[in-house]
């Protein structure tokens, strides 16, 4: 098969580029500077990349890609519920879309993430409208090395303190494996069922945010000594005010943590998986 990715700042998009191919997946993939892309990865490239602006949607029709059978396209914006967000989503997903299919191809996979099950209307439409056989997928945390969740723990494993909330870490969410997550993006082109239908995916186990750092602290760091310090919700928020709101990365953690991470992966009625433990996780490459 050959396969389109798009989305290459997220981080399964670019893990992608290296874990997705194998001898039936041939793997292209778009990105806005080549260059620094590849500057950036640490692991090795198993795809071809190509230089396109899904911005500016000027796709030269001699690109060099070659008729693909499917494409994936993971949210190039932090969150749908923010309308210029959504604006430069749905630009970008209409130029990409416009570009498959003058490689002939109408199947797309969708992935966005838990956090965006309210605001995915205006993707939905978008896609009805060009008449894509589209699957979108609602995923939870993907962690794996270089991912946003373990350069947080990294970082708050050197203070003396860790305080959190039960919103802000004391919640449970599912994470998934970026292998794991991979193995089923694959997976789920071959399923009838899944064709026009949005799926939510979990990992196999529910953890909460602090006792999922707790394990990668025993496990990764083989650090056990900290206080770890649970605050009143108005504490934490009016503790960590600036950073709950500013552009960061920090603040993008604490987004994802506070969203309501359970789902029943009702979608394996239809495809039977096998989830790797939490364990097992942390200590894969």
């Amino acid at each position: 098969m050959d396969i389109l990715i798009s989305g290459l700042n997220n981080y399964v998009g670019r893990r992608c580029t290296s874990l997705m191919a194998d001898k039936d997946f041939r793997l292209f993939a778009i990105t806005r500077n080549r260059k620094l892309f590849e500057e950036r990865m640490a692991d090795p490239i198993r795809a071809q990349i190509f230089e396109v602006d899904l911005l500016k949607g000027d796709t030269d029709d001699n690109i060099g890609l070659p008729y693909l059978d499917a494409s994936f396209y993971f949210t190039q914006v932090p969150a749908l519920d923010d309308m210029v967000n959504v604006r430069v989503e749905l630009l970008c997903l209409r130029n990409f879309i416009r570009l498959i299919k003058r490689l002939n191809c109408d199947r797309l996979v969708y992935v966005a993430r838990i956090m965006d099950k309210r605001c995915l209307q205006p993707i939905l439409d978008l896609l009805e409208e060009f008449k894509m056989d589209y699957t979108v997928v609602l995923k939870n945390i993907v962690v794996g090395e270089d991912c946003l969740l373990y350069d947080i723990y990294e970082q708050v494993s050197g203070y003396k303190m860790v305080f959190y909330s039960k919103q802000h870490g004391g919640g449970l969410f599912q994470p998934i494996g970026i292998h794991d997550f991979i193995r089923w993006l694959k997976a789920i082109l071959h399923v009838p069922a899944f064709h026009h239908n949005v799926l939510e995916i979990g990992g196999g186990d529910m953890i909460s945010a602090v006792d999922f750092y707790r394990l990668y602290r025993k496990l990764k760091l083989k650090l056990k000594s900290q206080w770890i310090i649970t605050l009143p919700n108005w504490l934490f928020r009016l503790i960590y005010r600036r950073k709950i709101n500013d552009n960061t990365e920090t603040a993008e953690f604490l987004r994802l943590i506070q969203v309501d991470g359970i789902v029943d992966n009702s979608w394996r009625a239809n495809l039977p998986f096998t989830f790797t433990s939490l364990k097992e996780i942390l200590l894969a490459k």
